[in-house]
C-alpha cells in the first residue's frame, strides 16, 4: 500500500470540497476556484475560520455572509449568491474584511472618509441606513474594500495583522 503524504491529502480534498460546495464552476473556472480558496486560508491564517453553511439559520434568513465577532467565524451562504461568483467573491472578502477590522485595528476603519465616500457604490449607500450608525463606518469600508482585487486585497491583509 502507497501512503499519501498528508498535505497532499489535505490538498485534495480541500479542492474536492471546493468543488461540491460549487458544482456549477466545476473545472471550467480555476481563477475563482483558487481565489476563492486564497482567500479562505488568508482569512483563516488569522484563526477565523470559515464555514460554507447554507444550512445556517443566518442564510435560511436570505444573508449572503455573516462575520461573528463573538464567535470569531465567518458564515458563508454560497447558495444565495444564486451563481454569482464574482459577487462570492467579494462577500468573502467583505466578511473577512469584519475579522480583519476586529482583530487587527480594534473595530476601526483604515481607509479615510473621503476614500470610502469615493468608492461606495449608490447600493451599498441606500443599504447602510438600515444599520446601526456605531457599525454604519466599518460596514462601509468593508463594502469598499470587497471590490479590492484579491492580491492585493491578500496583501493589505498581511499588512495590517502582521505583528
Amino acid at each position: 500500500m502507497v501512503e499519501i503524504p498528508k498535505r497532499i491529502l489535505i490538498s485534495l480534498f480541500s479542492t474536492l470540497s471546493l468543488i461540491s460546495i460549487f458544482p456549477e464552476v466545476g473545472f471550467t473556472d480555476n481563477r475563482i476556484r483558487n481565489e476563492l480558496r486564497k482567500i479562505e486560508r488568508t482569512i483563516e491564517s488569522l484563526g477565523t475560520p470559515v464555514y460554507w453553511a447554507n444550512d445556517h439559520k443566518l442564510c435560511t434568513e436570505g444573508l449572503l455572509g455573516a462575520y461573528i465577532p463573538k464567535k470569531d467565524v465567518i458564515y458563508i451562504c454560497q447558495e444565495n449568491h444564486k451563481g454569482d461568483y464574482l459577487e462570492l467573491l467579494g462577500t468573502l472578502k467583505h466578511e473577512g474584511w469584519h475579522a480583519v477590522q476586529n482583530k487587527c485595528n480594534q473595530d476601526l476603519a483604515v481607509l479615510t472618509d473621503a476614500q470610502i465616500r469615493s468608492h461606495l457604490k449608490l447600493r451599498d449607500r441606500k443599504n447602510l441606513h438600515s444599520y446601526h450608525p456605531k457599525n454604519g463606518r466599518a460596514e462601509a469600508e468593508a463594502r469598499v474594500v470587497e471590490q479590492i482585487p484579491t492580491v492585493p486585497w491578500i496583501k493589505g491583509v498581511r499588512k495590517l495583522c502582521s505583528p
